[in-house]
């Protein structure tokens, strides 16, 4: 079927050229009553085109905007075309929140890293502003915001997109702070700000310079002390409970990608500085909170922290004498749950006569887990059947697997019979 008959069906269905068929007279007559209201036919397609083309026109001009204009609403200078570079330099002993900077030389980062102390001036923290969350290809980074200690000074390195065109040589220009000796360090950025400039990178055909770096993400670290005695562990939690900083002006993250598909669109500027702004504070923050919990990690009693989940944290990763510390100086009554690791603790280091009298206290309370490790410690340990027994039925009311407590104590009652079979 050609171009020109098709024009014709469709508008043979839109009703175009055809002749209206007559107004249904609105008057009322004793004879017929109220008229029936009447039904609009299809609009033909000029008219829907033509309203289409008044949508267009309605919609507001955009406002042509310089790049030096840009450049100093943000607060920074022209590095490229299409790229605003923002700088800021603080002392060392600056206070983010009540946190001074200084507090990240002092703590111990070790286990944050995931092996020895990584060295200050290696550290790069790093966090993005995207247009969106999907974190596929057609995600863009257009604020890349890093910070680094230089002896006694954090050194902060943003990079504002004025337009797409200007994506490759911001990631070039970054790639004076990325080398292959940096420590990255982010707040779930190994799940997304790392994955997405990687793609971005590789979008660009250029090298992927994340591919080998450390990276220490402190969103996981966080989720593991915290969870329990938290809301909820985003960054702005974090940053009120343990840095104490508040963000009354803040523009709220879910509207940022808005504010640049804004300037693209339209030239509207009037959020852009709250966007640099934002990413900022998010950058110093990582800088703070490190510091924070590796003091957290480090040392037992710390504030809000959960001891279970600092002891799990650290047991998983071999350093069972460190989480056996923080449960026992954590200085708070431990949860059952956190009792039953410390038990575990105990028989994984041999020290029974400590294991055993928490696990009978816990029994006492019909904590079934603890009377199931009594009832494996006497069988297989103490050799003491009739112990074994005891415990295995007290689970017998309590378990949710009666056939696997049944079938236990009838080996039981095998392995106590007497020789002989008497």
């Amino acid at each position: 079927m050609d171009l020109r008959t098709r024009l014709r069906e469709l508008e043979a269905r839109l009703g175009v050229g055809q002749r209206q068929p007559p107004a249904v007279p609105s008057a009322v007559t004793a004879e017929n009553g109220p008229a029936s209201p009447s039904v609009p036919g299809p609009l033909p397609l000029a008219a829907r085109l033509q309203r289409l083309a008044t949508a267009q026109a309605d919609k507001p001009a955009k406002r042509a905007v310089s790049q030096e204009e840009l450049a100093r609403i943000v607060g920074g200078t022209l590095c490229a075309e299409g790229v605003v570079l923002v700088e800021q330099f603080l002392p060392l002993s600056h206070r983010h929140g009540n946190v001074p900077f200084q507090r990240i030389r002092e703590a111990a980062l070790d286990f944050l890293a995931g092996g020895a102390e990584p060295e200050r001036e290696r550290l790069l923290f790093i966090d993005t502003e995207t247009t969106g969350l999907s974190g596929g290809t057609g995600t863009v980074a257009f604020v890349l915001g890093l910070a680094r200690i230089q002896g006694d000074t954090v050194e902060v390195r943003q990079y504002f997109l004025t337009c797409f065109a200007g994506e490759t040589a911001m990631l070039e220009h970054a790639l004076g702070w990325i080398d292959d000796r940096s420590h990255l360090v982010s707040f779930n950025g190994k799940a997304f700000d790392i994955p997405l400039l990687a793609t971005r990178y590789r979008l660009a055909r250029l090298a992927n310079p994340f591919a080998t770096l450390p990276h220490m993400d402190l969103l996981h670290r966080t989720r593991a002390a915290f969870k329990r005695n938290w809301p909820d562990c985003r960054l702005q939690t974090a940053e009120q409970y343990l840095l104490k900083l508040f963000r009354d002006d803040d523009l709220p993250g879910h509207l940022i990608p808005q504010v640049w598909t804004d300037l693209l669109q339209f030239g509207e500027t009037r959020s852009l500085r709250g966007v640099v702004d934002h990413n900022r504070i998010d950058v110093l923050s990582l800088i703070a909170l490190a510091g924070v919990l590796g003091k957290t990690y480090a040392e037992p009693g710390q504030q809000y922290a959960d001891p279970l989940g600092i002891a799990r944290a650290h047991r998983r990763a071999g350093n069972q004498a460190t989480a056996l510390l923080h449960l026992e100086d954590h200085g708070e009554p431990l949860t059952d749950d956190a009792r039953l690791e410390l038990a575990a603790l105990y028989a994984k280091s041999g020290h029974w006569d400590k294991a055993v009298p928490v696990w009978e206290a816990l029994a006492g309370k019909d904590v079934l887990c603890a009377m199931e490790r009594l009832a494996i410690y006497h069988e297989h340990k103490q050799k003491d059947f009739a112990a074994a027994v005891h415990w295995t039925e007290r689970m017998l009311p309590l378990s949710p697997q009666a056939d696997a407590v049944e079938k236990r104590l009838r080996r039981l009652a095998r392995k106590g019979k007497p020789a002989g079979g008497g």
